[in-house]
């Protein structure tokens, strides 16, 4: 079951010592020698994570033997698709859009080209705007795998509807919500149109790399982000940008935790791991009218801080390697429902996981309503038909 490099505790282990191997080249001033403490604490992290999915595995594989239940394979089953979902779901989409549009005065994009002093921060409307972006993810991940299965029903429709949703996430300038898009339909090819081989899209992941230069340029200013970044070595050019665009987002994350390990500060307990998950207004009325800054981050601009900050703000060390540990469990749970039970839903919530294990280097997508709510979507609205 685990031989494959497409696997949960494979992939947290090879982020995390990916990020960790880049980090020790230390090409920014921000980038210090890890403390004992860091190291201490990431040992104890990273077992917990461990712990907690093989803890599942001794439980939870024996019971799929107990009742001989066997592997399947996604050609079991076909996916069943709607034009009515198809239309439906675009329009919604659409209409609740411009709702949020005339709400927040504008998009993103047009600000920007106004020159007007707001950026993606302020458009949507708080909550709201998060489980719509999740449905926005999901569908446009499913009308992917719609246009490779429809074999010519309805695929011109769908292709249309397909680029409008990377129109609308561009406007938005969310290269955060791209990015998830991009690895959500990967996952998707890969699991349920054809295999991949991941070493031909090297040139691929190039040529993304540089265009997340581009964007980044565009909405920063490449000096600004030299600046920022406080590099050692302050001349880049503006086409490799995109490597040091994606160097720091990738590493930032471990100075950040470096200088969180070593702070000593009162503990939340639920409000950091809540507040991007939760309405403001149920936050407030469990916490009060709270307010949390992010006094941890070496730089301002910089906030990346993986999955585990807001835990470690929260609970201490004992709360991030327990939450750890839970992700494990809940990622071997899943992981054997796909293996045994590979119907389209539970696919794409194997997806949807293996995403938030990739990312736990950037942040913690399993309490972010863009990414977790797209499983209550998988859930309720996905069918397969064997």
């Amino acid at each position: 079951m685990h031989k494959k490099v497409v696997n949960i505790p494979f992939l947290f282990f090879g982020v995390w010592l990916f990020i960790l191997i880049l980090y020790q080249l230390k090409l920014s001033y921000h980038q210090n020698s890890l403390s004992n403490v860091t190291l201490l604490y990431l040992s104890y992290i990273f077992s917990a994570f461990f712990i907690g999915y093989f803890y599942v595995f001794t439980f939870y594989l024996p019971k799929y033997k107990k009742y001989g239940v066997k592997k399947n394979t996604f050609e079991n089953f076909k996916v069943v698709y709607s034009k009515k979902f198809v239309t439906f779901s675009f329009w919604i989409i659409i209409t609740l859009l411009l709702m949020e549009g005339i709400y927040s005065g504008g998009f993103p994009l047009f600000w920007y080209l106004q020159g007007a002093p707001k950026n993606y921060f302020d458009f949507g409307i708080p909550t709201f705007h998060g489980i719509l972006m999740s449905y926005i993810l999901f569908y446009g991940t499913l009308l992917y795998v719609y246009i490779k299965k429809a074999q010519g029903y309805l695929t011109k429709k769908m292709k249309i509807y397909f680029f409008i949703i990377i129109f609308i996430l561009l406007i938005l300038i969310t290269r955060q919500n791209l990015v998830i898009l991009f690895v959500q339909i990967a996952f998707a090819h890969h699991f349920m149109i054809k295999k991949i081989n991941f070493v031909k899209l090297i040139p691929i992941g190039l040529i993304f790399i540089i265009l997340f230069g581009v964007i980044g340029n565009f909405r920063t200013g490449l000096s600004e982000f030299v600046t920022i970044s406080e590099f050692k070595n302050p001349n880049i050019s503006p086409l490799l940008s995109g490597f040091y665009w994606v160097y720091m987002y990738f590493t930032m994350t471990v100075a950040n935790l470096d200088n969180l390990f070593n702070m000593h500060f009162e503990y939340s307990y639920g409000l950091n791991m809540l507040q991007s998950f939760l309405p403001t207004v149920l936050l407030d009325a469990i916490y009060g009218d709270a307010y949390t800054t992010r006094f941890w981050l070496v730089h301002p601009n910089y906030t990346v801080s993986g999955y585990m900050a807001s835990p470690y703000l929260d609970f201490g060390i004992i709360g991030v390697s327990i939450y750890s540990g839970i992700i494990g469990a809940i990622g071997c749970i899943i992981y054997h429902e796909y293996y045994f039970r590979k119907n389209f839903s539970n696919t794409f919530i194997y997806i949807l996981f293996l995403q938030i294990i990739i990312m736990t280097f950037f942040t913690d997508y399993l309490l972010y309503l863009p990414v977790s709510f797209q499983i209550f979507w998988s859930i309720t609205l996905l069918r397969s038909k064997r």
